[in-house]
């Protein structure tokens, strides 16, 4: 497996759903429609097997479940003829994510811990949980609250979870999952009326500094390439695009 390739992997499992089948080194992956990355096939290579076996066997793994299949397709993982053999097939690639990495160190250089409350747990708190739902409940219905915070942040591999306060509350959040000296960041969210005042900065810099303690010399995350406030902080940080990932459905 490449460096790059080895990236993608942590990514997929620090967002694991309960649900996951391995057919041959694809992951079909199920969580009741929570997110893309927990209801779509991770296309890691080809394997043994034929693109046209394995995306077949991805559309009956949806099809089992009323779901329409969508397929996850990284730059550095999937085999190079999958994007043209699903548009053929009538798939749209969309939410183009990039993949970033950045050495610890450098993160704790040139972020400052701020003025914050902080408490790092290795679980998920009530108040952690509520300030990550505040922040992204428009992204989810409501009856999936409980499935996110039940599988999707509870992976099983060493976590940290975030929170820094002000005082009267928590105010953002992050959480970093670390795997083979790589520490994984994601759920960072803040308050609207925090936002722009350095706490998603302060954020990282203890995460960072967490991944450190844990013997992680590298930061890795994906962020979507619309999102330019949060890509305008992670590139302030030095956090670099080393590869992207889309994911192709039909409409």
């Amino acid at each position: 497996m490449n460096g790059l390739a080895l990236l993608d992997e942590l990514l997929v499992d620090a967002w694991r759903p309960e649900i996951v089948e391995i057919h041959d080194t694809w992951w079909f992956r199920w969580a009741s429609g929570v997110s893309r990355r927990a209801n779509s096939a991770f296309a890691a290579g080809s394997g043994n097997g034929e693109v046209a076996e394995l995306v077949e066997a991805a559309e009956a793994f949806y099809a089992d479940r009323d779901s329409p299949p969508l397929f996850q397709v990284s730059s550095a993982s999937a085999p190079p003829s999958l994007a043209g053999y699903l548009s053929a097939r009538g798939y749209r690639p969309s939410a183009r994510t990039f993949v970033t990495k950045a050495a610890t160190a450098d993160v704790l250089q040139v972020t400052a811990a701020g003025p914050w409350v902080v408490q790092a747990t290795t679980e998920a708190t009530d108040t952690w949980l509520s300030t990550y739902w505040a922040v992204n409940s428009s992204r989810f219905a409501t009856d999936h609250a409980r499935r996110v915070c039940r599988l999707l942040l509870s992976p099983q591999l060493p976590k940290v979870f975030l929170a820094i306060g002000d005082g009267d509350g928590t105010v953002a959040v992050g959480q970093i999952v670390i795997a083979a000296g790589w520490a994984a960041v994601q759920c960072m969210a803040t308050e609207t009326g925090h936002r722009r005042r350095g706490a998603a900065g302060s954020v990282l810099h203890h995460l960072a500094a967490e991944a450190a303690a844990r013997g992680a010399a590298n930061l890795c995350l994906s962020v979507m390439a619309d999102n330019e406030d949060a890509r305008r902080l992670y590139d302030k940080v030095g956090f670099e695009v080393v590869h992207e990932y889309r994911f192709f459905g039909r409409d």
